[in-house]
């Protein structure tokens, strides 16, 4: 009897020093190379860096996968497919896209599917929505010791269907005719730093958005919330074209929304995500200012688009100019380009110089931020104002010279003491 225990004490060694002998070697395995792209198991003093490359080829190996069917790891269920793929489904969905700011992107539902074609390549497919109609977006990529970089194309897809991924979060889409197609080629690369764009290549055919009712701002006086109001209720002067070189110098030329600024807005995004940018239009920002609201997310960047879409048609960019600066925020609680110019320069807007109207619109991006600083850094206020200055295209050559030269010595009446008073708040009407 003796010589039994003896024997089952031994086996049941051997046992435990073979599971902790596979441990070990597992956790070999898995601990990451230097610059290696890496992830935490476990919790607390038990949680170990792992190589997720490593973790993608055992991931993907025939004799793991029926392991992982029903597992779920960050919000995604994992399951096995027949043809040996694996495939992860969320319901509801939050992405996390560094290109579109620190907002999440939140969907109904989403499924991945992925294939391993060996070699560290694989490919699968992203399907978004409801099977009954979705969109999938096929993908291929090849793992690095720094992430996965991938190639991902979508064929060109009724705008509808993508507006309808978002759900109730675009009421607008209940009421609204929306035609066209959107096209989609990106390479980016999946890491520790998320999901970084490296090259983006949007396309649009025959958009066109219907039934929003923004025919009605044709005659509606969208500036009563801002007062004073110029007489005859127009905005004339170099405060139009100072307005339009500093937030939208290619207005009169593209047709409500700029892809290429899009791109770029994205790269600069995933450098510095706190600081979101999203390359809007003045009919986007008008379309913000009247029905959005400046919610930083996705959806509310959809249903901006689809009124800048709108309103291009509907109201032209005569229109469209006029109630942006008659609606503008312009910082002290002044709204309007009139009330700005009568608060911070103690004119009417129809007689500013080209530098004073240069140095207002230059207080558009954070005016109350850049009225603070004025008294602080008058250098970066001014290079700011001479920029914009730079930029008025109607300004001939000769009188552009003659403004910047007296723009170095240029003090604005009004808004100096503003800086060392609380001024009174002009009174608004609601909208």
């Amino acid at each position: 009897m003796k010589t039994v225990i003896r024997g089952l004490a031994a086996l049941a060694l051997a046992v435990i020093l073979s599971g902790i002998g596979l441990l070990l070697v597992a956790r070999a395995a898995l601990a990451p190379q230097p610059d290696e792209w890496q992830l935490r198991l476990g919790s607390g003093r038990w949680a170990q860096p792992a190589s997720v490359p490593t973790l993608l080829r055992w991931a993907t190996h025939p004799l793991a996968q029926p392991r992982l069917d029903g597992r779920r790891l960050r919000g995604w269920t994992l399951h096995a497919r027949p043809d040996g793929g694996l495939e992860a489904h969320c319901a509801p969905c939050r992405f996390r896209l560094a290109a579109l700011g620190q907002a999440a992107v939140e969907l109904p539902q989403a499924t991945l599917v992925l294939h391993a074609r060996g070699a560290d390549r694989y490919d699968g497919l992203l399907r978004l929505g409801a099977p009954a109609r979705s969109i999938d977006i096929p993908w291929r990529g090849e793992m690095g010791a720094a992430g996965l970089r991938l190639h991902a194309e979508l064929a060109p897809t009724p705008l509808v269907d993508l507006v309808a991924l978002f759900g109730d979060a675009v009421p607008e889409a209940s009421t609204a005719r929306i035609e066209g197609r959107v096209g989609l080629a990106l390479d980016a690369r999946l890491g520790a730093q998320g999901l970084q764009l490296t090259a983006l290549k949007p396309a649009f055919e025959g958009l066109r958005v219907d039934g929003l009712g923004t025919e009605r701002l044709r005659d509606a006086d969208a500036g009563a919330r801002c007062r004073p109001q110029p007489a005859g209720g127009r905005i004339e002067g170099w405060i139009q074209n100072a307005v339009i070189a500093a937030e939208d110098a290619r207005f009169f030329e593209h047709p409500g929304y700029e892809l290429e600024q899009w791109v770029a807005a994205g790269k600069a995004n995933q450098a510095r995500p706190e600081a979101l940018q999203g390359a809007s239009t003045i009919t986007q920002q008008l379309a913000k200012l009247l029905y959005t609201g400046d919610e930083r997310s996705a959806a509310r960047k959809l249903r901006e688009f689809l009124y800048a879409l709108e309103m291009e048609r509907t109201l032209g960019k005569g229109r469209i100019l006029q109630l942006y600066l008659a609606v503008l925020p312009w910082g002290d609680g002044v709204c309007g380009a009139e009330a700005a110019a009568r608060h911070h320069l103690g004119k009417p807007a129809n007689q500013l110089k080209p530098r004073e109207a240069a140095w207002l619109a230059s207080l558009l991006v954070n005016p109350d931020e850049q009225l603070r600083r004025w008294s602080s850094d008058e250098a970066a206020g001014r290079a700011r104002a001479a920029a914009v200055l730079k930029g008025i295209r109607r300004l001939p050559r000769e009188r552009r010279e003659a403004e910047l030269d007296a723009l170095a010595q240029w003090q604005p009446p009004v808004g100096r003491s503003l800086l060392a008073t609380t001024p009174a708040k002009l009174t608004s009407a609601a909208p």
